[in-house]
């Protein structure tokens, strides 16, 4: 398993459970979910941003070729449903999300 079908396994039992990813606390009362992954939405240029991300980490060594096509899988074509890739989870979302900050903020 590489680290990043580590991390949205983690993530899709989470929010199973209804706890936080980071700590395991419960989520608040009465949290939308719906709305949650609604903010998670991105603009084609977020999305053509996070494809490059992906890219150039590859790249350079940082993503492995299994965990760049993750990332690539979940973005799907420019265009698509609120940038993310018919079918793409909740989970999947929050932790390509967080990658791409983590790689960005690398830079």
């Amino acid at each position: 398993m590489n680290r990043l079908e580590f991390r949205i396994a983690h993530a899709r039992d989470c929010i199973a459970r209804r706890v936080r990813i980071d700590n395991g606390e419960p989520l608040p009362i009465g949290i939308d979910l719906v709305a949650f992954e609604r903010g998670l939405d991105n603009t084609a240029l977020e999305h053509f941003a996070f494809q490059e991300a992906q890219a150039r980490a590859h790249a350079s060594g940082r993503l492995t070729t299994d965990e760049a096509q993750i990332i690539y899988m979940a973005l799907g074509a420019t265009g698509s449903a609120g940038g993310w890739a018919k079918g793409t989870d909740l989970a999947t979302k929050v932790i390509v999300t967080e990658v791409i900050a983590e790689l960005l903020a690398r830079r």
